[in-house]
């Protein structure tokens, strides 16, 4: 079985996926973030409310599946009738259907906080279709920085230091220690009275 360093996560980033699950006998899908602390388990916070939650909760499985493509996400937001489903190898889950890479898991454990609940889960099953790259938001943000440093001369002012602040909190947030995140310091030193 593939391990998730082998798919290229990397320890405490943020990647942000689809998570399939089984509600009312019926699939469902939706955005969330996921990460790993030790390739071993994974780890997704999850707000009270939630459907996706509620079937988690119930079943105690669920499929992680790596996306690439934004209309994806968006059709699990806004357009669920367009999504195509597989079922999972392991467990009985849906698995998006062109997912190139999913994840099988099983609930370990919960960890209940005021808003949230974070569900820590075992790997299961890999399923790797085509090789890919992880969501992680750090790479577009540090894009999005650097085009707002060379526009601050035309923004109001303090606006682009708001923006950069901001991008670097999210930053550290999904990819701490990274590249990006030693990037971003150096342009917020750079670019704003700091």
């Amino acid at each position: 079985m593939k391990t998730l360093d082998q798919l290229g996560m990397k320890k405490k980033w943020l990647y942000e996926v689809i998570i399939s699950s089984i509600g009312d006998h019926a699939p469902h899908a939706a955005p969330f973030g996921v990460k790993t602390r030790d390739f071993k388990f994974i780890e997704i916070e999850m707000y009270r409310g939630s459907s996706t939650l509620k079937n988690i909760l119930n079943s105690g499985e669920f499929t992680v599946n790596m996306v690439v493509d934004p209309v994806i996400f968006y059709n699990t937001l806004f357009a669920k009738e367009k999504i195509r489903y597989r079922l999972a190898k392991k467990i009985n889950t849906p698995v998006l259907y062109g997912s190139p890479a999913s994840i099988e898991a099983e609930i370990i454990d919960t960890i209940d906080t005021k808003q949230k609940i974070m569900i820590k889960a075992k790997v299961v099953h890999i399923d790797l279709q085509n090789k890919s790259e992880w969501i992680n938001r750090a790479k577009n943000l540090l894009f999005e920085s650097l085009i707002i440093s060379t526009r601050i001369p035309h923004l109001p002012r303090g606006k682009a230091e708001a923006l950069l602040r901001e991008n670097y909190r999210v930053v550290k947030k999904v990819a701490p220690r990274s590249r990006y995140d030693l990037i971003m310091q150096e342009l917020l030193k750079k670019c704003c009275d700091c």
